[in-house]
């Protein structure tokens, strides 16, 4: 009887447990910017987009790259217009 419980612990003593380390940092700057057109319910757009880097200047220099994009995405968003239905 001795036997099964030594091999019992045994499996138990071979089974590897992994441990993961996760490593969180809050260190940095983050900007956000958010671009509205238009006012009505039907007639407004809105973009949002935003960077994360170590430095201010990183991220200045993140958001001017974005900035070009969502820039580019709302010129070709404004071209899209809801289809007029006939009556």
């Amino acid at each position: 009887m001795s036997d099964s419980t030594e091999a019992t612990s045994n499996v138990t003593d071979e089974q590897a447990t992994e441990t993961k380390h996760v490593e969180r940092t809050d260190v940095g700057v983050s900007i956000t910017v958010q671009l509205k057109r238009g006012s009505g319910t039907r007639d407004e757009d809105q973009i949002t987009g935003k960077v994360k880097a170590e430095t201010l200047e990183d991220a200045q220099e993140d958001m001017d790259v974005l900035r070009e994009y969502l820039h580019r995405l709302a010129e070709d968003t404004r071209q899209i217009q809801p289809e007029v239905e006939d009556e």
